[in-house]
């Protein structure tokens, strides 16, 4: 865990291993979380697999980047997009692989990138993940990607901090996600957030396990957001 005047320090660019390290500790939490995910799985079929989907895909993903030695973002991005393609499981695997090819997409070229090339990148990523669904609908992990995405695009404009703009991100997330009940019928009767979705906002915050929370999103798995992927965006060394 980082000390507490680290987590105050303003991050002002992202780079290869800053992307790496926050990838790989967004993955293992989505590993850890995947029984939960399961069992909130009612959409679009209830066959309990959505956790391990997510979970094995982001395995492969981390299983890769723990190799990659390139401090350039757009390397790391190409390496993260080709490791998703590969290792996809199931529609939630396919939607991340996109989402990561779109990412990709967006800072190709790119040494580091700045809160705007980001909220380019994240525009990029948000319109991949679509075309992955040939009928998407709304109140999935597509609506939480794209209100994030939306979220990052205006927040950019105001803030050249990482740690503002993911801070305030994970929020709208977290928000889209709580609404996802309101927008399909099937999540609602079930009292449940939709599986994907769940398993993005994970990708996007650390988990302190034990805690419960009165969000609908954590009721079904007794656990609340509590460090922030962005943490890792700073160097352990």
């Amino acid at each position: 865990m980082l000390k507490m005047k680290s987590r105050q320090e303003k991050i002002r660019y992202l780079d290869g291993f800053r992307l790496k390290n926050a990838i790989i500790a967004g993955g293992k939490l989505v590993e850890k979380m995947q029984e939960g995910l399961n069992k909130i799985n009612v959409f679009p079929v209830p066959d309990g697999d959505t956790g391990t989907n997510m979970a094995l895909t982001m395995s492969q993903i981390s299983v890769d980047l723990a190799e990659a030695t390139d401090r350039s973002v757009s390397a790391v991005s190409l390496q993260l997009a080709e490791s998703a393609l590969m290792g996809a499981q199931g529609n939630s695997g396919a939607i991340l692989a996109q989402f990561f090819h779109g990412f990709a997409e967006g800072v190709k070229g790119k040494l580091t990138i700045s809160t705007s090339s980001f909220a380019v990148a994240v525009q990029h990523a948000k319109i991949s993940a679509r075309s992955a669904m040939s009928h998407p609908k709304e109140g999935t992990i597509l609506t939480v990607i794209e209100d994030f995405a939306n979220y990052i695009e205006l927040a950019s404009r105001k803030t050249s901090d990482f740690n503002d703009l993911l801070k305030n991100g994970l929020k709208k997330a977290r928000e889209s996600l709580a609404e996802t009940p309101k927008k399909l019928e099937v999540l609602r009767k079930a009292n449940v957030v939709d599986a994907g979705a769940q398993g993005f906002v994970h990708l996007l915050g650390w988990q302190k396990p034990g805690t419960r929370s009165h969000s609908h999103q954590s009721s079904r798995t007794g656990f609340r957001e509590a460090y922030p992927f962005w943490y890792n965006l700073f160097p352990k060394n």
